[in-house]
């Protein structure tokens, strides 16, 4: 069932990295939302800026990143305004992220068991040891272990990278927070284990109301899980809609693109898949016009000159294209 309202509205997010080479724009122009008991999914290829806009989001840049402007309303506040403190009661509290690499996450000296309680104690202190070990393991059995008392005694290297990754959302759901940030959960999975945490993650939305925003490289994987999508490239969102307006009337380019490369089950071989032409853009030194220009077949003069704006397709469908000057629609 899809939510109601805006629980996080980022509104024209910029980040940049200071670097030996020079500013890296990492995001130059990002706005999405996550509406309340949905899953949003960002969709690009590496480096589009998918997942620095969630790391700036909560406040996890490294040293050298700075967000440059922008807002990101949470719950009435703007996170992006917030002081370390205030932020850091926000996080785990109210979100929570779950990483890509679950084996980097989790310390190898330490016990499951240490990790939860002292996960959760550190964000609820009032909350006594024993009672702490009582809510983690409530919470692995949540997440399908069936054995969650001796995986709680257990190392992380004794496990495998799919129980990890259950730990790991495990962790980020003890304070049952109102929005989950996943970063690529599923990448560092084999596939069998991929569908079970999109399972999971499925089920705990249903169950709980969860809100959810999916970061993913995997066009599949949003039709698997997620009900609203944006795509970004280089840094900029080229395209915002549900699930099913991506796959029935998506309208910019690198969308399409993405789309065409997808294996097809009724594809018998014959045709190879189609591959995006041209490399990815230098964030250090950005066109002047659309950002993805260089790559595009249907670009022409104003795409190479000026910066597109973003255009409202209505119902909630938005696309940032030069082609759809023209009558709103786009012949792509």
């Amino acid at each position: 069932m899809s939510g109601s309202g805006i629980l996080l509205d980022v509104k024209g997010l910029r980040v940049s990295f200071s670097t030996p080479r020079g500013k890296v724009r990492a995001v130059s122009d990002a706005s999405f939302s996550v509406r309340r008991g949905e899953v949003t999914g960002i969709v690009g290829e590496s480096g589009s800026g998918k997942s620095v806009s969630a790391y700036a989001v909560l406040g996890l840049l490294a040293g050298n990143g700075r967000v440059e402007a922008g807002s990101a309303v949470f719950c009435g506040r703007d996170l992006l305004a917030l002081g370390e403190k205030e932020l850091r009661s926000v996080r785990g509290n109210e979100i929570s992220m779950v990483f890509q690499d679950p084996m980097t996450a989790l310390d190898p000296l330490f016990t499951v068991g240490s990790f939860l309680t002292e996960v959760l104690r550190s964000h609820s202190p009032q909350t006594g040891r024993k009672e702490a070990w009582k809510k983690s393991v409530e919470m692995l059995s949540v997440m399908g272990i069936r054995d969650p008392e001796d995986v709680m005694r257990r190392c992380p290297d004794s496990l495998s990278g799919g129980m990890c990754q259950r730990v790991m959302i495990a962790a980020a759901l003890l304070c049952d927070p109102q929005l989950l940030i996943a970063d690529e959960p599923t990448t560092a999975l084999d596939v069998t284990i991929q569908e079970e945490i999109l399972s999971l993650i499925q089920k705990l939305k249903e169950e709980r109301g969860m809100s959810v925003l999916f970061i993913t490289h995997d066009l599949g994987v949003v039709a698997r899980l997620c009900d609203r999508v944006s795509v970004m490239y280089g840094g900029f969102v080229m395209e915002s809609c549900s699930v099913d307006q991506v796959y029935s009337g998506a309208v910019h380019p690198y969308t399409k693109a993405l789309l065409s490369a997808i294996p097809r089950l009724d594809d018998r071989g014959e045709e190879p898949l189609a591959a995006l032409e041209g490399e990815p853009i230098d964030p250090v030194h950005l066109p002047e016009g659309c950002v993805f220009a260089p790559r595009c077949r249907y670009c022409f003069e104003d795409c190479l000159k000026t910066r597109p704006e973003t255009f409202d397709l209505g119902d909630g469908h938005s696309a940032a294209c030069h082609l759809l000057k023209k009558g709103g629609k786009a012949d792509v």
